[in-house]
């Protein structure tokens, strides 16, 4: 079989290993972006012909197709159920929608576009721990399989070897299904040899901390250390540091003279130091540089207060809508500086346009940070 011929038993489990670490942060992003309990699955690997990929539990399908663009490189296929991608838009808009109704249209497209998004930018993000090395996607594009034919010849040709990889979905109160991930080889060994260059990292880390461990230990730093000589019935104890071995007779323990090592006296006094002025510190060319960075225009914002929506919510936006902010009405603003907020106020009004009085202001190291 393909399994044996292309991948190790060891190499099997590290694909299901890494797929099942990555796919369990998916689960905790959706299940933060529905409010549902989500769960999935001990993944199934199969290493199979790209002819033989068969899912006709899951049809209708959709496809979601995910480019690695940093760290790894190669292309993950999802193929889903469209009735899943359904009830996942329904908890997301908060109403059910009838099955003759509903259509993989822009919104809906883009809907499950950025659930994908977010599940597989936490994926990433878990590999990149995983495997020490930042992992990047592109923008996750999903679409209707209307031809398995045409789907398959899009990306492999028939005798190609490909990895798929299932896993059980359990959304709460609404999904107990199953999808599939599909990869290339090139890319499933990819993630391999970039796994076990990890753990020869981990391992040689390990070895070093051993190797220094052992080191310390010989040396006895400050332990009592039992060491045997070639005749059995010669041995000595000695304590370091600072022993000095005196001979002794054949069969008798060696007796161990003790010295201290002698303590030279440490002489305490105080210096003066000369204050140094800020204009000394800097050259002409320092100076010209402080006087270009000073000059250099900076975007200022306030705002007034956030809050957090669902998107079924935004959807529903319209003129008179009123949004309810996190902060009370009164309270300070808060000024931002390049997304940094620097400073805090109240809001005032200058010749008929709004302005801000500061109230509370950051610290003058903090301001400095900003500029850098």
């Amino acid at each position: 079989m393909l399994n044996e011929k292309i991948f190790s038993d060891m190499e099997r489990d590290v694909i299901g290993e890494v797929m099942n670490i990555s796919l369990g942060s998916s689960a905790t992003s959706l299940s933060s972006l529905l409010g549902k309990r989500v769960e999935i699955t001990i993944p199934k690997v199969n290493v199979i012909e790209a002819r033989d990929l068969s899912y006709e539990n899951l049809e209708p399908a959709i496809g979601v197709e995910i480019n690695y663009v940093e760290g790894l490189s190669g292309v993950n296929l999802m193929i889903w159920k469209r009735m899943d991608a359904k009830s996942i838009i329904e908890i997301l808009l908060g109403q059910s929608i009838p099955d003759d109704e509903f259509e993989m249209d822009e919104i809906n497209t883009s809907a499950i576009c950025e659930v994908m998004n977010q599940m597989m930018g936490s994926a990433a993000t878990a590999l990149s721990d995983f495997l020490g090395k930042p992992i990047n996607i592109s923008t996750p594009m999903a679409y209707e399989i209307d031809d398995k034919t045409e789907f398959k010849n899009k990306y492999f040709m028939d005798s190609d070897v490909i990895v798929a990889v299932s896993f059980e979905l359990f959304i709460e109160g609404s999904v107990q299904s199953q999808f599939i991930n599909v990869m290339p080889v090139s890319l499933a060994k990819d993630i391999i040899s970039n796994f076990l260059k990890s753990t020869d990292v981990v391992e040689h880390e390990a070895g070093a901390v051993n190797e220094q461990q052992v080191e310390y230990a010989a040396k006895g730093n400050k332990q009592e250390n039992y060491e045997e000589d070639d005749d059995e019935d010669e041995y000595e104890y000695e304590e370091k540091p600072y022993v000095e071995r005196v001979p002794a007779k054949s069969g008798m323990p060696k007796k161990i003279k003790h010295r201290k090592k002698e303590q030279q006296p440490v002489s305490v006094r105080t210096i003066a130091l000369e204050e140094i002025e800020e204009e000394d510190m800097l050259s002409d060319e320092q100076m010209s540089n402080l006087e270009l960075i000073l000059s250099v225009p900076l975007e200022i914002s306030v705002e007034i207060g956030r809050t957090k929506r669902q998107i079924k919510d935004i959807l529903e936006f319209a003129q008179g809508t009123i949004i309810e902010l996190d902060k009370q009405a009164g309270a300070l603003v808060d000024i931002i500086v390049n997304g940094q907020l620097i400073a805090k106020g109240e809001v005032v009004v200058v010749n008929d346009n709004f302005g801000v009085r500061i109230v509370e202001i950051a610290k003058k190291d903090e301001l400095i940070k900003i500029t850098l």
